[in-house]
């Protein structure tokens, strides 16, 4: 226990450090520049007081919407207005909502909080990660294989809220190996307010529940929906319906149109040619984690990780249709980064490197796309 959890402060110290540094050398100490909100965005009144960084000539990113999001949780506010698509971005509402939970509703801390409520994941995840190991035979130090997640990589670049479902997923596994009931049930009641994905972890454990007859397990899982159940009603009543197509009728068929269309951007200099071909890479990773999925539920099929990680590719990858989801691993590597967490804990467990593979496929892309802050630091020294 002591061991695994210095591990996990160490990933964290390791996190907060590299935002310092890029904070401080990159953004001239503005900690608002990790939400990446563009200087073409609208920003809400309130919120355009604080003085928010703006990054010039540039739309900004995801996270940009759910720092709104944070500051109005509830929709209380004319804030929706300021939202791409308010449907899709309060449904994700898990970090937001701790993050203004943790200040008491002082809005004016609530960045701060934010950033303290991801740094919080990390730890739960590095933990939680740390203990997997452990039990498989590993050294806790594999814990800080989490600051690798994709989608934990892009949230402490840009403030999405996909750490939150990445500590889950890994402690998803962990507890459903120690039948710790009251634990799994917070697991699975959390997942898909973290973000929609998370639902497969509930469908998961309730499919091996019911292959096992455990109807006790099947009704914890069915009472961990209702938390979701009712934030969608909720939600139905104070946003418009989110009309975005991300789902395909035809199998694979939005992870096949990425594979025969390579160069998704221009490639006139050669950090574009580079970034281009490390895309290509993680598209083949995916390729090979839907395979390694395949290969792990057919031989563990009573697994609860192996069952969530073929039912995350049989839905989620098979079916997200999308084009700009699959555009970059920036969007489908956190995405994805469930499956290949759980590819990467059936590694470890089975001491088979294989299953790393596709989440390591995808680094190369996630530091390149680093490069300009590092380079930024260095820079002062």
């Amino acid at each position: 226990m002591r061991s695994t959890l210095l591990w996990a402060l160490l990933a964290v110290a390791l996190a907060a450090g590299w935002q310092a540094l890029t904070v401080h050398y990159n953004y001239g100490g503005d900690w608002s520049a990790l939400f990446d909100t563009g200087a073409y965005t609208a920003v809400p009144p309130e919120i355009a007081v604080e003085g928010t960084y703006r990054f010039p000539s540039s739309q900004g990113y995801d996270g940009q919407y759910y720092h709104f999001v944070a500051h109005d949780p509830l929709l209380l506010r004319d804030t929706a207005r300021y939202v791409d698509n308010p449907r899709l971005r309060w449904r994700r509402i898990l970090l937001p909502a701790l993050a203004l939970m943790a200040v008491g509703g002082a809005g004016d801390r609530v960045d701060s909080a934010y950033g303290v409520v991801v740094l919080a994941f990390i730890f739960l995840g590095a933990w939680w990660l740390g203990v997997w190991s452990v039990r498989a035979g590993r050294h806790a130090a594999w814990a800080l294989l989490f600051l690798a997640i994709p989608a934990v990589a892009v949230s402490l670049d840009r403030y999405t809220v996909d750490v939150a479902l990445a500590a889950l997923a890994v402690g998803f596994a962990v507890c459903g190996a120690e039948d710790r009931s009251w634990r799994m049930l917070v697991i699975l009641a959390l997942a898909p307010l973290a973000r929609e994905t998370g639902a497969i972890l509930i469908a998961a454990y309730l499919l091996c529940a019911a292959r096992r007859r455990d109807w006790r397990a099947v009704g914890l899982a069915a009472a961990a929906a209702l938390p979701y159940a009712a934030w969608l009603l909720y939600l139905a009543g104070r946003t418009a319906p989110d009309q975005t197509v991300w789902a395909s009728w035809v199998p694979f068929a939005g992870l096949l149109a990425r594979t025969l269309h390579p160069i998704q951007h221009s490639t006139a200099t050669r950090w574009l040619r580079e970034a281009a071909v490390f895309e290509y890479l993680g598209v083949l990773a995916m390729w090979l984690a839907v395979v390694l999925a395949g290969i792990l539920v057919w031989k563990r099929k009573q697994d609860l990780v192996a069952v969530a990680a073929a039912l995350f590719a049989a839905v989620f990858v098979a079916f997200l249709g999308q084009a700009e989801a699959w555009s970059g691993i920036y969007s489908f590597g956190r995405t994805m980064s469930p499956l290949l967490i759980w590819l990467g804990l059936a590694g470890l467990s089975t001491r088979a490197p294989l299953y790393l593979a596709p989440a390591a496929l995808m680094l190369p892309r996630i530091l390149l796309q680093l490069e300009p802050q590092w380079k930024g630091i260095i820079r002062w020294f």
